[in-house]
């Protein structure tokens, strides 16, 4: 997976840098047409990324990016119509290419099978720890339904929005008694920001050195991207993971999405703690 990290950077650096020299070639005397082509297949990426990078609003998108793809294709239609030589058609060609590999390899986890995690199974038993380092076992949390979720850390804006959305529904999951917890790998000091930016009665917690992640086959080592390891994260976090478990551990609902731009929507597992609430009050 590391091999992965280590190339959206570039890929995005380089991409900006072909739109603006392209958009230079076309307003200085180039094929505009072409060059203009070029522009439009280099940009949806760098596009893409940077918008959801500074909104912190976007905890899913559509699997394949359509738009996007669509966009550069056209990009490279109109490069061929106003051909003006290998240089853009090349440019283009590679742009695009660069967005597919975005769209269905970098942003796929490849998941196969988890035996650790089966829906209808207990929770196998992992530990975290508090941001003072005191340790939490998974043990902790039976008595009472608990929602677990996994996240990359503070860096990853679309784990940013999901924990915003889940932390939006909170009045409704304490109705049901369902505690949440939040987990990441990341620095104990970002944690904390965390819990402190939402101000909500969860478990921020934090999966020193992915034991968590290992004990539930989620672990995403080198999968923190390049660049972003250098402010601190270091470069292994875990795959977006979403439980939800009755009081006696076992999982009600699993979300491994095989792409990170993928996440349930919070109406999915309040269902199922609604669901859990209703057939507990019947037995009762």
């Amino acid at each position: 997976m590391r091999w992965k990290s280590l190339l959206l950077t570039p890929a995005l650096v380089v991409l900006s840098g072909v739109a603006v020299f392209a958009l230079y070639q076309a307003a200085t005397g180039g094929e505009p047409l072409a060059w203009a082509g070029v522009a439009l297949a280099a940009a949806p990426l760098p596009a893409f990324v940077s918008y959801v990078m500074a909104t912190e609003g976007t905890a899913r998108t559509s699997a394949n990016l359509p738009s996007a793809l669509a966009a550069a294709a056209i990009g490279v239609a109109l490069t061929l119509v106003g051909f003006a030589g290998v240089l853009p058609v090349a440019l283009a060609v590679g742009s695009f290419a660069a967005l597919v590999w975005y769209v269905f390899v970098y942003s796929r986890f490849g998941r196969g099978r988890n035996a650790a995690l089966q829906p209808g199974e207990t929770l196998p038993d992992f530990t975290l720890e508090e941001a003072d380092g005191a340790e939490v076992a998974s043990s902790a949390f039976r008595g009472r339904p608990a929602l677990f979720l996994f996240y990359r850390g503070n860096w990853c804006p679309l784990c940013m929005a999901q924990i915003k959305e889940v932390a939006a529904a909170y009045k409704r999951l304490a109705g049901m008694g369902v505690e949440v917890v939040l987990a990441s790998p990341q620095p104990a000091g970002e944690t904390a920001k965390l819990a402190k930016k939402f101000d909500v009665p969860f478990r921020f917690l934090v999966d020193r050195d992915l034991k968590a992640a290992r004990a539930l086959g989620i672990a995403a080592e080198g999968g923190v991207p390049a660049g972003v390891d250098a402010m601190g994260y270091g470069v292994d976090t875990v795959l977006p993971t979403v439980v939800a478990a009755d009081a006696d551990g076992r999982i009600l609902f699993l979300d491994e999405t095989d792409n990170y731009r993928v996440r349930p929507e919070p109406e999915t597992f309040l269902a199922i703690f609604e669901q859990n609430a209703q057939t507990m009050d019947a037995a009762a």
